[in-house]
């Protein structure tokens, strides 16, 4: 896809947007660190057949400035404050929300936080790492994905972009699917690559911006909850225990993707993603 970004001011930060189509509101919200709001170029022109879509990059994100100590990027409250203010000022009203991992955790915040600007949730995997040091298996999931990053981080910190994208992207979802991603996809992750020096290793004060299993009953919005086959196990227990949760929750399980279920499946997230929001709104 060509872009061709539009910036909003919010009280202190500007983001980059894409918009198209008409209809019901779709906001798409990107994972953490090295990525951006063209991780969902596949998604992006067949839902806006049907709806009115807004991908944008969050704070930090290509192609927003970098700025600050970057201290905020790990925070979700933040980014749902964000989030919440770009719906405002876009004028958007309830909106469908998608979000991918941390996005994820991010939209999970702003539907517990405004419940009033939310229509429907679709989530992938929340990464939601305070609830994975209580559940079974958990810790020990944590303190591999530490030394994964930990080797990421350093690689970033020397200068070798490539290296710590790599270990970072195969780290959380297994050996060698950095280098079997799309050259675009790719590339995406290296404009942000960056960033990795700011994911965070062990458990900070920010995971307790997780939601908690409590705020999550009280989530009322119709939920589409989505995992892959070949997703990594940490990923899983938590989709599970969120399900668990969730008082009106759907699950799919997608073949052949291992937690960039839009980038890996593309063809049967968005059939699966279409199928949820066509049915909500009514549409044939």
């Amino acid at each position: 896809m060509q872009y061709e970004f539009q910036h909003i001011r919010l009280s202190d930060v500007s983001l980059a947007y894409i918009e198209q189509g008409r209809g019901a509101p779709v906001v798409l919200v990107h994972g953490s660190g090295p990525t951006d709001l063209r991780t969902w170029e596949r998604q992006i022109e067949p839902f806006a057949a049907s709806f009115r879509v807004i991908a944008y990059s969050r704070r930090h994100h290509y192609p927003n400035q970098v700025t600050g100590d970057l201290s905020d990027i790990i925070s979700t409250r933040t980014h749902a404050r964000d989030l919440a203010d770009l719906i405002t000022a876009l004028g958007l009203g309830r909106v469908h929300l998608i979000g991918f991992s941390f996005g994820a955790d991010i939209v999970l915040r702003l539907a517990v936080d405004r419940p009033d600007l939310v229509r429907t949730l679709t989530i992938t995997e929340p990464a939601l790492r305070s609830w994975l040091t209580t559940l079974p298996g958990g810790p020990e999931l944590l303190a591999q994905r530490a030394a994964a990053i930990l080797l990421a981080k350093h690689a970033v910190r020397i200068g070798d972009l490539e290296q710590g994208a790599r270990l970072f992207i195969d780290g959380l979802m297994g050996n060698g699917v950095f280098d079997r991603l799309p050259p675009p996809s790719r590339q995406r992750i290296l404009d942000n690559a960056h960033l990795i020096g700011a994911e965070p290793v062990e458990i900070s004060i920010t995971d307790a911006e997780d939601i908690t299993r409590d705020e999550a009953a009280t989530i009322r919005a119709p939920t589409l909850l989505l995992t892959g086959d070949a997703s990594p196990p940490m990923f899983l227990i938590v989709s599970r225990e969120l399900a668990r949760c969730l008082p009106n929750v759907e699950q799919a399980r997608l073949r052949g993707a291992s937690h960039l279920l839009h980038v890996m499946n593309p063809q049967a997230y968005n059939a699966t993603v279409l199928e949820f929001l066509k049915k909500i709104e009514g549409l044939g």
